[in-house]
């Protein structure tokens, strides 16, 4: 049991550096399915939502590069040399990525709801209300599809690693509590028929959720996920 209790401690603490990447990493999903809804709405508006959420996760990540030098490259420790974390964590990512920009086009549409009822800038600058509840309720079927695949792929990692599929870790906890928002969101707009502003405000709301999964429990719930401990 000294010898697991060790080999856990080793590797939060390994977790340390990987802040940096896992950064660099969302920012480059983000910006990539950001490109893709750009060309498939034919507008940049959603850009001016998306975009300054990224330069912010860049400051982040050059802060914690120069402050605490995570920026340099380390090999993967044996307990990640495998071929589950190949598959594993880009899907999170995908996930990742996706639900942050359904959170940017719910609060477009919010904006752009009420330019068009009271009248202002947004409402020439946005895209239409339509394509814009396409965006973050598609965004959002595509991440839930990813994040339910990465899940499921975790758990079979963990049960091969650490010998069991679920042990209520703080980021199992909370990657539990995403899944079911997101699955409600999913059954109201499919079974109830729920759409607009209600969606929109689910979609943007939900953003609270998933940065504490994605980051904050790293940050200050630790755990066997804890690869953030500032």
């Amino acid at each position: 049991k000294k010898t697991q209790i060790t080999a856990i401690r080793a590797i939060t603490a390994w977790f340390g550096r990987l802040l940096y990447d896992v950064m660099a990493l969302f920012c480059a999903m983000t910006i990539l399915f950001y490109l893709y809804y750009e060309e498939e709405s034919q507008s940049r508006g959603l850009g001016a939502f998306v975009l300054p959420l990224v330069l912010i996760a860049d400051i982040f990540m050059f802060w914690v590069g120069a402050a605490y030098h995570l920026d340099r490259i380390a090999p993967l420790i044996p307990a990640l040399q495998s071929f589950w974390m190949k598959i594993h964590v880009p899907s999170m990512f995908v996930a990742y990525a996706n639900f942050y920009i359904s959170a940017m086009a719910g609060l477009a549409y919010l904006l752009k709801d009420r330019a068009v009822k009271q009248g202002g800038f947004l409402r020439d600058r946005l895209p239409s209300l339509e394509i814009l509840e396409r965006s973050y309720s598609g965004s959002i079927a595509f991440g839930f599809l990813f994040f339910t695949v990465g899940t499921i792929l975790g758990a079979v990692w963990a049960a091969k690693a650490w010998g069991g599929f679920w042990s209520w870790d703080p980021k199992e906890t909370w990657a539990l509590i995403v899944w079911l928002n997101y699955a409600g969101f999913l059954h109201a707009r499919s079974q109830k028929n729920w759409h607009g502003r209600p969606m929109a405000w689910w979609a943007l709301i939900s953003l609270i959720v998933v940065t504490i999964c994605f980051i904050g429990v790293n940050l200050f719930l630790g755990g066997l996920h804890s690869y953030g401990k500032l």
